[in-house]
Order: C-alpha cells, then sequence, then structure tokens
C-alpha cells in the first residue's frame, strides 16, 4: 500500500510535469522563431501547432512500445528530452549562424522531434499509472493533472521567464525537471521492483542510471557554457560588436558598434531601428516638416501639446525638444526595457541629448560624472559653457507611459484630450497586431485626438520596397479623414523611406502647396544637422514609376489588415 501511493505520488508528479515542460517548451522554441524570423502573429501559432501535431503522433507511436518496457522506454523519452530541449536554443542559434540555408529544416525539425517526444509521455506515464488506479481514475487523472500542469509553465513563463532569464536558461530549467522526473521514476519505480516484470532487470537498470549520469553532465556542463555559446552564436547575426544585449517581455534589444565606423546600431528582434550615421535623416524628416507646418498655422503662437506613438529611443522627442514653444510632451511605448536603455545607456543618452530624462536636474546629474563634477557640459539654465556656447536647455519635461499604443488612444479620445502635433514611430505593419496600428480605424481615433488646426506626421516604410504597404498607409488615413502629403528621403541604413504629414479634412488646408512656400526658406526654425525646407520640398516629388496604380490597393481594417498583407506579400521587392 505504500509503495501504492509513491507510485500514484510519482505519476501524478509525473504528469503535472509534463503538462508543463510540454508547454514552456513550446513557448521557448515560438519566441525563438519570432524573434529570429519575426512576425510573431504568424510564428507562434505555426510553432505551437507543428509541435501538437507531432505530439498527437507521438501518442499515437506510443501504443507500440511493450508494456513490459514501459518504465524504460519513460525513462529514455524524459533523458532525450531533457538533452534535447536543453540544448534546443543553442542549436537553433548555432543554426541560424553558421548554417542559415538549412537553418528553417534544422528550426522545424526540431521542434517536430520535441512534440513527437512530449506526445509519447502521456500514454506511457498512463500505462504506468493503471497499476495503482482504476481505468476511469486513469484516464480523468491524465488529462487533469496534464491541463493543470500546463497551466501552471504558462504562469511560470509569464511571470518569471519571459523577459526576465535568457531563453537558454529558461530551456535548461527545464531541463532539470525533466532530469527530476527520470531520477524519481528511476529510483523509486525501477529499483522499488515495479519494474519486475522486465527481464534482465539489472542491466537495464544499470543502462538508465548511466544514462542519467550522462543527461545530468551534460545539462550541468551545458547550463554553464550556454552563455558563451550563445554569446558567440549571436555575435555571428550582426557586422558589429554586441556591446549591449537583453529580452524584455516583448522583445529581443540588441546594440551594436562598428569595429572601423564607431556606428551604433540598436535591433529590436534582429530588425534594425536605427544607426547613428543616419538616424538624423529619418528623425528630422518625421519632425521638422510636422513643426514647421505648426508654426505656419499657430498665428497666436500657443504653447503646443504633442504626442509621440512609439519613438522610445528619444531620438524624436530630442528633435521635438528643440522648440521653445511646447507646453507638454507625452511619449507612449510599450516596452519600458527600450526607454530604460535610452535613459541610461551612455552612448543612447549621447546620441538623443537626455531627451528621455524628466527635466534639467535630472539632466544635470546624469551628465555629471561621479569622479569628477566639475567637468559636467551640463550647468544650469541660461548658463555658458567653457568655451562661451549658450546651452541647450529644454522647456517641457516628457511625460513617459508604458502601454499599448491603440488602448491608450482609445482612453484618450473617451477623456476628450486634444493635441496640436501627433507623431506615429511604430515599427513597420510586419504582423497582424501591428497592422491594426495602421488601420482605418486606429486612425479614425487618432484624428478624434487631433485639434482641428493639428498636424499627424508617421513614418510608413518604403515607398519603393513596400509600395503596396506605403500606399496603403496613405489611402486609409485618407479614408479616416485625413488630407496627406507623402514624402521621401534617402536613409542609408534603410534604403528610400518614406513618411506622410496629414492633417484634418475639414482644415482644407493644400499641404503640398504650403511645402511649396518653404522652398525659398534655407533653415527651419531651430537647428538640424542635415534637413531643410528646400530638402523637404524635394522630399514631396515622386517619379513615376513610384505613385502608380493606387486604384488597385485597398483601405486597411481592423477585420481585414490590408496593409499586413501588402507589407508581407509585396514588401521589400523592387517595384
Amino acid at each position: 500500500m505504500k509503495y501504492n501511493r509513491i507510485g500514484l505520488f510519482l505519476t501524478s508528479f509525473s504528469l503535472i510535469c509534463s503538462g508543463l515542460c510540454c508547454i514552456v517548451d513550446e513557448y521557448i522554441l515560438a519566441q525563438l522563431s519570432s524573434n529570429i524570423l519575426g512576425n510573431p502573429a504568424q510564428q507562434w501559432p505555426l510553432v505551437i501547432g507543428l509541435m501538437l501535431f507531432a505530439s498527437g503522433v507521438g501518442a499515437w507511436m506510443a501504443q507500440f512500445v511493450n508494456e513490459n518496457k514501459t518504465l524504460q522506454a519513460f525513462i529514455t523519452i524524459e533523458l532525450l528530452l531533457s538533452f534535447l530541449g536543453g540544448f534546443s536554443p543553442l542549436i537553433i542559434m548555432g543554426a541560424y549562424a553558421y548554417a542559415f540555408l538549412h537553418f528553417k529544416l534544422i528550426f522545424y525539425s526540431i521542434s517536430f522531434i520535441i512534440g513527437l517526444l512530449i506526445g509519447f509521455e502521456q500514454p506511457l506515464i498512463a500505462n504506468i499509472n493503471k497499476k495503482f488506479v482504476g481505468f476511469r481514475s486513469n484516464i480523468s487523472m491524465t488529462i487533469s493533472l496534464d491541463v493543470l500542469g500546463a497551466a501552471i509553465g504558462t504562469f511560470i513563463w509569464i511571470k518569471f521567464l519571459v523577459g526576465k532569464v535568457e531563453i537558454y536558461h529558461s530551456a535548461f530549467m527545464v531541463t532539470i525537471l525533466n532530469l527530476s522526473v527520470a531520477l524519481l521514476t528511476y529510483y523509486f519505480l525501477k529499483t522499488k521492483g515495479y519494474d519486475s516484470d522486465v527481464e534482465d532487470q539489472e542491466p537495464a537498470k544499470n543502462r538508465s542510471l548511466i544514462w542519467i549520469g550522462l543527461a545530468c553532465f551534460l545539462g550541468l556542463g551545458g547550463m554553464f557554457f550556454a552563455g558563451d555559446f550563445a554569446d558567440v552564436a549571436e555575435q555571428q547575426l550582426y557586422t558589429g560588436k554586441i556591446i549591449h544585449k537583453e529580452s524584455s517581455p516583448y522583445q529581443r534589444i540588441v546594440l551594436t558598434k562598428h569595429a572601423k565606423t564607431g556606428d551604433v546600431m540598436m535591433f529590436l528582434n534582429g530588425g534594425l531601428q536605427f544607426c547613428s550615421k543616419d538616424e538624423n535623416r529619418y528623425h528630422e524628416n518625421l519632425i521638422h516638416p510636422a513643426m514647421k507646418y505648426k508654426s505656419i498655422t499657430n498665428t497666436e503662437n500657443k504653447a503646443l501639446d504633442v504626442l509621440v506613438l512609439g519613438g522610445g529611443d528619444g531620438m524624436a522627442v530630442r528633435e521635438i525638444r528643440k522648440y521653445n514653444n511646447i507646453n507638454s510632451i507625452t511619449l507612449v511605448d510599450l516596452d519600458p526595457a527600450v526607454v530604460n536603455l535610452a535613459k541610461s545607456n551612455p552612448i543612447l543618452t549621447e546620441l538623443n541629448d537626455s531627451s528621455l530624462l524628466k527635466n534639467d536636474v535630472d539632466i544635470l546629474e546624469a551628465k555629471i560624472p561621479k569622479s569628477d563634477e566639475k567637468e559636467s557640459v551640463f550647468m544650469p539654465l541660461n548658463q555658458k559653457d567653457k568655451d562661451g556656447n549658450e546651452l541647450q536647455y529644454f522647456t517641457a519635461a516628457v511625460n513617459i507611459l508604458h502601454e499599448d499604443a491603440y488602448n491608450f488612444v482609445e482612453d484618450i479620445v473617451a477623456q476628450g484630450k486634444k493635441y496640436d502635433l501627433i507623431f506615429i514611430d511604430f515599427p513597420d505593419p510586419r504582423n497582424e497586431s501591428l497592422g491594426k496600428l495602421y488601420s482605418k480605424y486606429f486612425f479614425s481615433r487618432v484624428n478624434l485626438l487631433l485639434k482641428p488646426t493639428g498636424f499627424v506626421a508617421i513614418q510608413s516604410s518604403s515607398p519603393v520596397h513596400a509600395y503596396h504597404a506605403f500606399v496603403c498607409v496613405g489611402k486609409t488615413m485618407t479614408a479616416a479623414g485625413f488630407n496627406v502629403l507623402p514624402y521621401h528621403d534617402n536613409i542609408p541604413s534603410f534604403n528610400e523611406w518614406g513618411w506622410y504629414l496629414a492633417c484634418k479634412q475639414e482644415a482644407r488646408l493644400n499641404l503640398h502647396h504650403m511645402a511649396e512656400k518653404l522652398y525659398p526658406l534655407d533653415e527651419f526654425d531651430v537647428q538640424t544637422s542635415y534637413l531643410t525646407p528646400k530638402k523637404f520640398f524635394s522630399n514631396t516629388i515622386f517619379g513615376k514609376d513610384i505613385i502608380k496604380d493606387v486604384g488597385e490597393i485597398e483601405v486597411s481594417t481592423l477585420t481585414n489588415p490590408k496593409v499586413y498583407h501588402y507589407y508581407v506579400h509585396y514588401g521589400w521587392k523592387i517595384q
């Protein structure tokens, strides 16, 4: 009776662990897939669906295991899962770095094999468990405890793993659980005589012990050296040296610095966010045309309320804070990790001029080296540096909010808040969750946030390499009640890039005519390092092969995110 209780406890523990390890393994591989290949809306269901299918195949194959070999088979499955599951992130990262042409084959093969092994577990545990409970109890236990394990695994993944633990260490944590199940099974079932039907028990026990010892050795070695191997593999993905990397609950953040040029680049989930060499071209195009248009219509010279959606790196805010008539700046960026990096990393604070720090005291404290306060390049307001140059100062603190921009816009519309200028600096619509931020509904809500004579500027990907998506953004904004002015410029790190400047249709402003009036001007109202009014006007002119056949391109909606479809299926091909 005592051994029956022990056996029942062990099989229950194994079922819970099986569900837990299964779901976490699926999450790890789905996260890896979305980090490397992008498009999480597609990769997550694809990977999890593949693994569930493989689990079904594994469960079917388990019926062919000899009943007298059930325990040995179960221990073998746990050992294989511990090895392959633990090392899978390292194998996948190595395959991407060193066998790129065969990466998808390797990745999906590993996902299928792990799913297959997971599928073997439940029938084997159920077969063992029938020695301790009746048939009906066995079925209900198998299902309910496995689901309980999956629920626990989901909670652990969300609360303690994703964005907090490196993904390869998460995999080895699962490995430890698989090994624990194998060790307990070996000790309590094989050594206590539950496998009495097995012929040649002693050799089988010895083999199990050897394999368990080897798996433990490999697991501990993998845990210890995983970081070094992952560093080497990840470095192969970038031309510059990795100087910072971290995983947030939302994305993988990597900073690199080129050894020869010194160019610093930020990558989010492998996609380039900016390059220090030419980010000024991008951000000046995004900010200053709208600011200039607003200065023309702002005849009463009122202080402006500005909203920035995205732009957690602080570069857009840097350009906005050059103006002295700003009443408020609200920055909405989903990922606090990006903003915290932009506020604390010395390279980024130099690039964004500490624009995300709340006030001048914060800026002063951040800029003063702890070793020698006298060498600070920032001094109190209205002061000059040692060369007699007037110091930069900021006119408005930045209110930083970390929430989904879609939800934020909905909430602020309900509150009746209005803005003079809205800058939208979202990633390209490379997945459906981003596609909703380029929908007619979202743009109509943005329209409600805009004051009658306000302006919106939005990045809209490449008018050359993502032509359909670029045109779709403009048509969707027009359908949402905006007049739009498309413009483009060459950003060497991104190729040809495009934006839209927009105002309410009821404002009845001729945006292109206003651009023509800027042509005689040599400079904007504030200092820029690249863009001039003349250059902006030239940016509003497109060749005949760019803006064409626009009638065939549809408006993007929440239920039919055409912008995502255009970007994924037609994007980044020379038209």
